[in-house]
């Protein structure tokens, strides 16, 4: 369900009678923005590398989305680090090979680089490229820049417990993205009894990935960063997608680009990805409101993003996240030139999925010079 109404409108009284009932917080008072994420399903917005961090050899690991603030709906997963050298080995570190049952897993690189291997298959992901890793799909990840983000959104949600039973607390109080002059012990027997059912994490250590890269690829039959690349038509295979080299669609009335990233084809209906590029509002133009009854996530990757809830306007800037649960009527626009975000949405709908119905195919990055 999608309600869209003009913000300068009222909703009727039914339907705020249906977004009463299944969210139950809109009679509580409460700060829209947050310093960790809520222990319960609500709206709010959490600043960039704010929360509970733990560290896992070199990498940082936070979870601006997790189980119980998207009531298992999915967690959106930070991870901050720069490449790690192997003491004795004189190698690149990367994590053991492995599988989940359970859980699809997706890798969008924020900044800097990460090396994803999946299946004898491998991309060297720079800025905004993407990688799906759906069950049962050996995988290993690998960071290749001084200043790495990675942002893993996993379906459904509760991943994150993993992360932080194998790791240490990181406790930083100059807000450093990671430890770039300290090194970590890896707590090998702690990892060795998380692994399998409990955290569905299934290692495979003797399974061989291709290093044979040549222009980022280990592919030299599929594009990468000098053709079109396409997600394929069912859940079942792992894909890589570079940013700007996909399909891409114009909302030409808002002048919004939505490049779809996971449609519900590639995920068997259980969320989308999006990156979604938008110009300045006009000074004439009416902010519509939304209401979807899926939960739903922004994050900033350029830019500012304006968005308000529960009627609270908060400016949201470069790796702030902001949740919506299902029921919640928000509305976002741009004060900038120019911005960008990272949405994602559990089910098959939500906002990107609107948006795409009411706009045509577009080849560009960016949206148009002009007006209409």
């Amino acid at each position: 369900m999608h309600i869209s109404r003009l913000a300068l409108g009222f909703m009727p009284v039914v339907q705020i009678a249906l977004v009463a009932a299944i969210v139950p917080y809109l009679n509580d008072t409460f700060d829209l923005v947050v310093t960790e994420p809520p222990s319960y399903v609500r709206p709010y917005v959490i600043p960039d590398l704010s929360g509970p961090a733990v560290v896992l050899i070199n990498d940082v690991i936070r979870a601006p989305i997790n189980n119980e603030s998207s009531g298992g709906a999915f967690s959106v997963l930070q991870l901050n680090a720069q490449p790690y050298i192997r003491s004795g080995y004189g190698d690149l570190y990367q994590s053991p090979p492995h599988y989940h049952s359970r859980f699809h897993e997706t890798f969008f690189c924020y900044k800097g680089g990460v090396t994803l291997w999946a299946n004898g298959e491998a991309r060297m992901l720079t800025a905004q490229d993407f990688g799906s890793m759906p069950t049962y799909q050996n995988h290993s990840y690998s960071f290749t820049e001084p200043d790495s983000t990675l942002v893993a959104f996993i379906y459904p949600g509760g991943f994150e417990k993993f992360y932080f039973n194998v790791s240490v607390p990181f406790v930083d109080p100059t807000t450093a993205p990671f430890p770039p002059d300290l090194h970590y012990h890896f707590l090998e027997q702690t990892f060795e009894a998380a692994v399998g059912p409990k955290y569905d994490v299934f290692p495979i250590f003797n399974d061989q990935f291709s290093y044979n890269f040549t222009n980022g690829t280990t592919n030299l039959s599929l594009p990468w960063h000098n053709g079109n690349n396409s997600a394929p038509d069912n859940g079942e295979e792992p894909y890589y997608l570079a940013n700007n080299w996909s399909p891409k669609y114009l909302h030409r009335a808002t002048g919004q680009v939505i490049q779809p990233r996971v449609t519900a084809t590639q995920s068997a209906g259980n969320f989308t990805l999006s990156t979604i590029v938008m110009r300045r509002k006009l000074a004439n133009e009416t902010t519509a409101e939304h209401v979807f009854d899926v939960p739903q996530f922004f994050q900033v990757l350029e830019g500012v993003l304006m968005i308000r809830m529960v009627c609270q306007t908060v400016a949201m800037s470069t790796g702030d996240v902001a949740f919506i649960p299902g029921g919640t009527g928000f509305q976002y626009w741009s004060e900038v030139a120019f911005t960008k975000v990272y949405f994602g949405a559990s089910g098959s709908g939500g906002l990107s999925n609107a948006l795409v119905d009411q706009a045509e195919p577009w080849k560009f990055a960016v949206f148009p010079s002009y007006i209409g």
